[in-house]
């Protein structure tokens, strides 16, 4: 029995290239491409099995079908020869093999519209036709020797004369888009059929040359994806060469590449002494100060020529990309990375230092008296570029290198660090550095001191302020009031903002901040390295707490639970407050929060001076809070818990000022507990609960009269307070610290009865010693 079955699409293919004309359809193909994938069985069916009279129909439409294209592909109607070079790729797509063995017509002729005059839109899909064939062919020994071999010289022929034509040429210069098609299809076909293209790779490598590290002086904007296509495509050059010499020829690029960029950045940064010395071998030139900054050249193995510091500064971060497209692409043998070479190269960008308000004089790069002003304010203003590209080129390497980057770990914190404190106002500059410094971070991890853990201050302050900003909880400043009092007397000065004296709702605004997507994500995985990477030992205890802070308000997830298993933990071993109730607050269903949860419950029991002292204590507030305007942050509080006010915004409640001492309970709000399964209940009244627990060992079997004892000497007072807890807020800590402590407060809607209990406890047992006393009598 026959597998073959006729699809109803294929009847309805053959009969709408037969009644439609050509002119129309490019409007059909959208139609005719999704019949030609539905009739995939057919297609690929082999000859052998269309005996059957359903098969030999079946075999009749796809002749058919293919007769019809072949038409239209060597027609002369330009829409017939668009909409046939997309039926051509459709069917090879969907039959397969078989299609494969009966393509070299359909090679031949879409070679033939390649190499002729026409619409450059049908070249391009030509293009991108041909190189899917010769893909799929390659693995089949057979059809190669008999298409590819013949045809891929002819193709890369006419593909080139398209790029760079001729000066007798009347063929138009192809635009941008068009060369990008062809660099991806030789990318492709390169590491494929690398001995067939090796004639052409000096030819491939002269056409890509004007968009490897393209710069203004150029007089054309090349655009990204067309430079990272070009140098990619450059790069797997090397897979051309004969047997043996790929990783010389891949070395040897590479080598170009940093010498190049010493080259440029000699004329570029000739406004700076630099003080670097390299330690690769390479020797400064010395630099014509009659002259602009220029470099490159008109031979083959020279990038096109450029003058001024904007563009040698483009340049540089064209090579420093260029470098790092090299170490990003895979090979096909083994090479050997000139990390030295790399990294001197970074850590001559790192080691110039922008002259800045935070910076001292001394540490600022000095600056060459023999420039103008003009050239070093462009250079200092084009340098945070050139730094963006070589924190980038770190990543590279990093990431390439994996664990093998340790050695070099410390020292690219270092140069990210200098980088950082000199460029930190860029959201660039931000975005790469935290990027970096997660990777690195996790790296010098077993290796950080407490001076290494001070130098970050700078950054952790940055990634908190960017995720706060992100998140809505940045207060807009409190605009100053210029009274204009000097020496006693006020000025006359009119042009005074009158609005400064009238009341402001600035308090209430937050201070609207957007952050790329990236920028956000890298920032969110740096807070949570800091927390799981960084000994919380030496963190200072402020900014560990604005780190909590910003994880609580920004909701990140994965930096509270870090900082839950990561707790930070003093000389004594004492450890502060955890914040796994705002954690189950904001996550309660969430699986590794509830095994937290059962886990690592927060314990408040111990002796006094149990918990760390900090400075301003793990308090959560918001930025620019009305409380402490002058530092704009309020974290003298040791516990702060967090309620929705009256606009549906959460705002910061003080619910207790002082840690448990000796058993003894601070009067404080109690809230509903985050752990506790009746989360909606309301609770109207507070109780102070006043107990002097005495040291009993768990284990001991207590008589009756011991507990006759312990429940006597208990006094439990109850005050009632007129206020009213919403359900959604944070714990308070009064909560936690009697759950700690193993006071049970029991809310509900038998409060009062209860309470009422609880009151009279002792007079209740009182009652009953004498009703005992008069029985006896």
């Amino acid at each position: 029995m026959s597998l073959v079955t006729l699809p109803p699409e294929l009847r309805s293919l053959c009969r709408k290239l037969t009644s439609t004309k050509p002119e129309h359809l490019p409007n059909l193909l959208p139609f005719l491409l999704q019949d030609v994938q539905r009739c995939r069985g057919p297609l690929s069916e082999p000859l052998e099995s269309k005996s059957s009279a359903n098969g030999s129909e079946a075999a009749v439409l796809v002749h058919k079908l293919k007769t019809q294209v072949t038409t239209l592909l060597n027609g002369r109607s330009v829409q017939g020869r668009f909409a046939a070079v997309a039926l051509v790729k459709a069917i090879i797509e969907a039959g397969g093999w078989q299609s494969l063995s009966e393509s070299e017509p359909w090679v031949r002729g879409l070679l033939i519209i390649l190499q002729k005059r026409g619409p450059i839109v049908i070249k391009e899909l030509c293009v991108v036709t041909l190189t899917k064939i010769y893909m799929m062919i390659q693995r089949y020994q057979t059809l190669v020797r008999q298409i590819v071999t013949p045809t891929l010289p002819g193709f890369a022929t006419a593909c080139i004369q398209i790029l760079k034509p001729t000066a007798t040429s009347k063929a138009a210069k192809a635009p941008l888009s068009f060369n990008d098609t062809v660099f991806e299809a030789f990318s492709s076909l390169i590491p494929l059929f690398p001995t067939t293209l090796r004639p052409f790779a000096a030819q491939i490598r002269n056409v890509a040359r004007p968009y490897l590290a393209p710069t203004t002086s150029d007089g054309q904007f090349v655009p990204e994806a067309l430079q990272r296509s070009s140098r990619r495509l450059v790069v797997r050059l090397h897979m051309t060469a004969a047997k043996g010499g790929g990783s010389d020829e891949w070395a040897k690029h590479l080598t170009g590449l940093v010498k190049d960029v010493h080259n440029t950045a000699d004329q570029v940064f000739r406004a700076v002494q630099e003080t670097w010395e390299s330690s690769s071998g390479y020797v400064r030139q010395a630099a014509d100060f009659s002259l602009d900054p220029t470099g490159g050249g008109t031979s083959p193995d020279q990038l096109p020529e450029w003058t001024g510091v904007q563009a040698g500064s483009e340049r540089i971060v064209g090579l420093l990309r260029f470098i790092g497209e090299s170490l990003r692409c895979k090979t096909k043998t083994p090479v050997t990375i000139p990390v030295s070479s790399i990294f001197d190269l970074t850590r001559r960008i790192s080691s110039i230092i922008l002259r800045t308000s935070a910076t001292e004089k001394s540490e600022s790069t000095q600056m060459n008296a023999a420039v103008g002003r003009e050239e070093k304010d462009e250079l200092w203003s084009v340098f945070p570029d050139v730094q963006v590209a070589a924190m980038r080129l770190l990543s590279v390497l990093a990431q390439r290198l994996g664990r093998n980057f340790l050695p070099l770990a410390q020292e690219t914190l270092d140069q990210i660090l200098r980088m950082f404190d000199a460029s930190y106002r860029l959201p660039e500059i931000r975005s790469v550095a935290f990027a970096l410094s997660n990777v690195v971070l996790q790296l010098c991890r077993p290796s950080m001191t407490k001076i290494n853990v001070d130098s970050l201050t700078l950054t952790i302050q940055s990634c908190c302020q960017d995720l706060l900003g992100a998140g809505g909880h940045l207060r807009v400043p409190r605009q100053q009031a210029t009274m204009g009092l000097q020496n006693g007397s006020k000025s006359n000065n009119g042009s005074q903002n009158a609005d400064s004296f009238l009341p402001s709702q600035s308090d209430e605004e937050t201070l609207p901040v957007i952050l790329e997507p990236e920028h956000k994500t890298a920032a969110e995985e740096l807070l949570v390295t800091l927390f799981s990477n960084l000994p919380q030992q030496y963190i200072n205890s402020s900014l560990r707490s604005r780190m909590l802070r910003t994880a609580i308000l920004c909701r990140i997830k994965k930096a509270q639970v870090a900082s839950v298993l990561h707790p930070a933990r003093d000389k004594n071993g004492r450890t502060a407050d955890a914040i796994l109730p705002y954690l189950h607050q904001q996550f309660p269903h969430d699986e590794i929060v509830e095994i937290l949860r059962f886990n690592l419950r927060p314990t408040g029991t111990g002796a006094v001076g149990d918990f760390m002292d900090h400075d301003d204590g793990m308090g959560i507030e918001y930025e620019a809070s009305v409380d402490n305007p002058a530092n704009g942050s309020t974290f003298d509080k040791p516990f702060e818990a967090a309620v929705p006010d009256a606009q549906g915004d959460t705002v910061m409640k003080n619910t207790a000022s002082e840690a448990v001492v000796s058993g003894h309970h601070p009067v404080a709000e109690v809230q509903p507990s985050p752990f506790s399964t009746h989360q909606n209940k309301r609770v109207t009244k507070t109780t102070e609960v006043e107990a002097q627990l005495t040291s009993v060992n768990p284990l001991k079997r207590k008589t009756e009269t011991d507990d006759i004892d312990v429940a006597v000497s208990k006094r439990v007072e109850v005050v009632a307070v007129d206020t009213t807890v919403v359900d959604h807020g944070f714990a308070s800590v009064g909560t936690i610290i009697e759950s700690s402590l193993g006071q049970m407060i029991k809310t509900g809607e038998d409060a009062d009865n209860s309470d009422d209990e609880s009151v009279h406890l002792q007079m209740e047992l009182d009652e009953s010693d004498d009703d005992a006393e008069e029985e006896e009598e």
